[in-house]
């Protein structure tokens, strides 16, 4: 397993895991509302720039999205009628033939506090944060702090070329990501405390701690790869291999539950729900998403490909240290 990417095997061998047993609660999407090839953080209002992202929670996003209120007036597919954040990553991918194919999804799960400490404020309203880094090719260009990895769940399997397992994986292929836990309140940039999951520190002067975020995502390629694979595993994220795993957030839970997600960070050792005035946590959505721009940009991945090979700008990334850098 790559050297930049924090194990499960280091949580063990450092005893980090059972420091990590704290507060926290979690929302749960069974799959993406939709796929699409925009990204309103890295390419505010413009098309067909992006790779092929797979979205989850309030479908009121579109390539303009700034605000929390905008989220809010959507539809979320969130297991939680509070939860209108959106969340977005780039859409894994398994080889079909010759083509390639959005990898069948499990759960994905965005959990809040997990292994981290008290937070003292809550999640800003209108607060946006990216986490890994989308250009990066190779383990060393992976930024620490977001603690990526990639694996076979309950299962033992080496990492190969492509960042990706090198066998099959019996049950889901699980990916983890870390986002900031410090934020300015004032101008809402965020930042990682000092050190690492299950040994964090302070955060950056003038910064105080919220809730953090990590993403859980689980994909079930058994139907789709019954053949499985040894050694080179066919799959590529949109944004290129394993390496280049990264995530994306707008802050969109309402501010009364917002405000109760920090009380739940201050019990130890076990889940706490998130309830607010629109509904209690575990609340499956009684509205039906869909994509609020239907008319521009696609969901497909050759289609995204094609549109990326054509722009005239040159390749954007981006870190998740503390602000966005446009490489």
């Amino acid at each position: 397993m790559p050297s930049t990417i924090l194990t499960r095997a280091t949580l063990l061998s450092g005893g980090l895991l059972a420091q990590m047993a704290s507060a926290y609660t979690q929302v749960n999407v069974a799959a993406p509302f939709m796929y699409k090839n925009i990204d309103p953080i890295v390419f505010p209002g413009q098309y067909d720039k992006s790779h092929l992202h797979s979205f989850f929670g309030s479908d009121a996003v579109t390539i303009n999205t700034n605000t929390s209120a905008e989220l809010q007036a959507g539809c979320t597919n969130v297991e939680n009628p509070n939860d209108l954040s959106v969340y977005w990553v780039p859409t894994l991918l398994y080889q079909s033939g010759s083509t390639w194919e959005p990898a069948p999804l499990s759960r994905f799960s965005a959990y809040y506090s997990l292994g981290d400490n008290q937070a003292e404020i809550a999640i800003p309203q209108n607060t946006k944060m990216l986490a890994g880094s989308a250009s990066a090719k190779a383990a060393a260009e992976m930024p620490a702090e977001a603690a990526i990895e990639w694996f076979c769940e309950n299962q033992d399997v080496t990492i190969g070329d492509n960042g990706f397992p090198s066998s099959t994986c019996s049950t889901h292929l699980q990916t983890l990501l870390y986002f900031p836990n410090c934020v300015n309140p004032d101008t809402l940039e965020t930042a990682y405390k000092a050190g690492q999951p299950g040994n964090y520190k302070e955060c950056p002067s003038g910064m105080s701690s919220m809730p953090q975020l990590r993403f859980s995502i689980r994909y079930d390629l058994r139907k789709a790869l019954p053949d499985g694979w040894s050694g080179s595993a066919p799959l590529q994220l949109a944004c290129g291999n394993a390496y280049c795993s990264h995530g994306d957030f707008i802050m969109g839970w309402t501010e009364d539950a917002a405000e109760n997600m920090v009380a739940t960070t201050a019990a130890k050792n076990k889940f706490s729900s998130v309830n607010g005035a629109l509904g209690n946590d575990g609340e499956e959505p009684t509205c039906k998403s869909a994509d609020a721009d239907p008319d521009h940009g696609t969901s497909d991945y050759a289609e995204s490909v094609a549109a990326m090979s054509k722009r005239s700008i040159p390749e954007v990334g981006w870190t998740s240290r503390n602000r966005m850098l446009r490489l």
